[in-house]
C-alpha cells in the first residue's frame, strides 16, 4: 500500500517483490491533497508494476467518480474499494468503471475490485456485497476502522474479531472470493515487528483462510511471501500423498497408508491445492525475477 503523493514510495515500491502493489488515494492522502493526488495515478502506474507487481488504486469513497476517472487507465489491474456497506456500492462502481474500460480501450470487465469491509453493516452484509458484481475478487477487513465502528479500543492481548474474520473466511470462499487478511493483532494494529513474528502470524492467518495479505510496510513482504508459499517439505510431502493414493485407486482401495498417516479422497484433494499452490507460486515468483533482470 503506497500513497500516491510519496515520491520516494511509489519511485522504490517496485523493488519490495509485492506481488501487487496498491497507490492510495484514500487514508494516505491528507484533504488538501486529494485534488493533486488524482493527476499522479496515470502517470504512476507503469513504474510501480516494473517489477510485475499487479497495481491497484486504493479511491475514496466519498470521491468515488472522480477516483475512478482518475485511476482506470491501461496497466492497472483493479480497484481496491473501502468502507463498502451495501451490495449497491459495488454495482454503482462496476458501472462507471465499465463505461471507462470501454472509452480509454481496456478489456470491458477486465478489472477486478478487492473490497474493503470497515463496519458491522459492511461484516453484516458482506453475502450481498461480495456477490453484487463479478469483479470482485478479493475480500477484507480494516479492522481499525471496524473498531471505531464498534467503539472499542482493540488490546493486543484480546483478538475482538473472531467473529468478524471467521465469518470473513467463510462466506467469501463459499462465494469463490479470496479472503484476505493478517492475523490478530497485527490486522488491527499495524505496525513494523520482527520478520519472524511478522510470518508467525502470517502463516496464522493463511491457517484461519485468508489467502493473501495487504502490506501497510514493505517489510511484512518477504515473510508474507514466504508464508503463503508452500516449502519444499510440504511440496515433497503431498507429491507422495499423490503417488501413494494413485497406488492405492489402481489397486482397488480408496484409503492407503503413509508414514503412519491414512490417506484418503479429501487429504489427496487437498494435496492438489497445495502443489497447484506451489506452481503458481513459483510462476510468479519467476516473473518477478524476469521483470526484475529486464
Amino acid at each position: 500500500m503506497v500513497p500516491v503523493t510519496d515520491a520516494e514510495m511509489v519511485k522504490h515500491a517496485w523493488r519490495h517483490d509485492a506481488d501487487a502493489v496498491t497507490l492510495d488515494l484514500e487514508d494516505g492522502v491528507v484533504g488538501a491533497r486529494k485534488a493533486e493526488a488524482r493527476g499522479l495515478v496515470k502517470d504512476a502506474i507503469a513504474p510501480i508494476g516494473r517489477g510485475a507487481a499487479e497495481v491497484f488504486v486504493r479511491v475514496n469513497k466519498s470521491f468515488l467518480q472522480a477516483d475512478l476517472e482518475a485511476s482506470v487507465w491501461p496497466g492497472l489491474r483493479g480497484i481496491t474499494l473501502p468502507r463498502v456497506e451495501s451490495a449497491a456500492e459495488v454495482t454503482e462502481a462496476a458501472e462507471i468503471v465499465t463505461t471507462l474500460e470501454r472509452q480509454r480501450g481496456i478489456v470491458v470487465g477486465s478489472l477486478c475490485f478487492i473490497v474493503l469491509l470497515e463496519s458491522a453493516r459492511g461484516v453484516w452484509d458482506i453475502r450481498a456485497i461480495i456477490s453484487a458484481s463479478p469483479r470482485v475478487t478479493q475480500v477484507g477487513l480494516d479492522e481499525n476502522d471496524l473498531a471505531d465502528d464498534l467503539g472499542i479500543a482493540p488490546l493486543p492481548e484480546y483478538d475482538p474479531f473472531v467473529y468478524a474474520r471467521g465469518r470473513l473466511a467463510v462466506e467469501a470462499t463459499a462465494a469463490k472470493v479470496n479472503p484476505i487478511g493478517m492475523a490478530y493483532p497485527l490486522s488491527a494494529l499495524p505496525r513494523e515487528m520482527p520478520e519472524s513474528e511478522i510470518y508467525t502470524l502470517a502463516t496464522k492467518a493463511r491457517n484461519l483462510g485468508m489467502k493473501g495479505v495487504i502490506c501497510p510496510h514493505s517489510s511484512w513482504v518477504g515473510p508474507v511471501n514466504a508464508a503463503f508459499t508452500p516449502t519444499a517439505e510440504l511440496v515433497t510431502w503431498n507429491k507422495r500423498v499423490r503417488e501413494a493414493f494413485a497406488a492405492g485407486v489402481a489397486a482397488g482401495t480408496a484409503a492407503v497408508p503413509l508414514d503412519g498417516k491414512m490417506i484418503d479422497v479429501p487429504v489427496d484433494e487437498w494435496a492438489i491445492v497445495v502443489l497447484a499452490t506451489a506452481e503458481a507460486c513459483a510462476a510468479r515468483d519467476a516473473e518477478k525475477r524476469a521483470a526484475l533482470t529486464r
